[in-house]
């Protein structure tokens, strides 16, 4: 069966993305706190989990806005030389772009199951619907 408007699962208005920002807002407080214990390690680690409850819950929209929040922050704050948007290793841009990547599969990922989910709901309440008209003209034929 063909479901045109599966993509209509998520919320589409402006409360999504500020649930996007505070999101992003935490996931920044929660890793500055540890930057004194993680300095350099992981600093995109607590902005993915942000990134995939914000995708799951409202969407590709607020979730590619957490990424675009994300990248720049983590790159500033917890990517050496601190505080700085200079790169120390050309690795350093090597690893963004993997960042970059992992977050896109993440994104789509969650995006093409929601959708699945999505359809096969929409599926179920058709069939619902058909099977309550197919018993309300049955009992009518026996009325009859």
């Amino acid at each position: 069966m063909l479901i045109k408007n599966a993509r209509a699962w998520a919320p589409q208005s402006l409360s999504t993305y500020c649930y996007a920002l505070v999101a992003v807002g935490i996931a920044f407080f929660v890793r500055y706190q540890l930057h004194p214990i993680l300095q350099a390690s992981f600093p995109i680690l607590f902005f993915i989990f942000s990134t995939i409850l914000i995708n799951f819950r409202f969407g590709m929209g607020p979730a590619i806005f957490t990424v675009l929040l994300s990248i720049p922050l983590a790159y500033y704050f917890f990517i050496p030389p601190f505080g700085s948007f200079d790169l120390e290793h050309p690795m350093d841009a090597f690893a963004i772009f993997i960042y970059i990547i992992l977050f896109g599969i993440i994104i789509w990922l969650i995006e093409k199951l929601q959708r699945e989910r999505y359809r096969a709901v929409l599926i179920a309440r058709v069939a619902q619907s058909r099977m309550e008209l197919m018993a309300k003209l049955s009992s009518k034929r026996k009325k009859s």
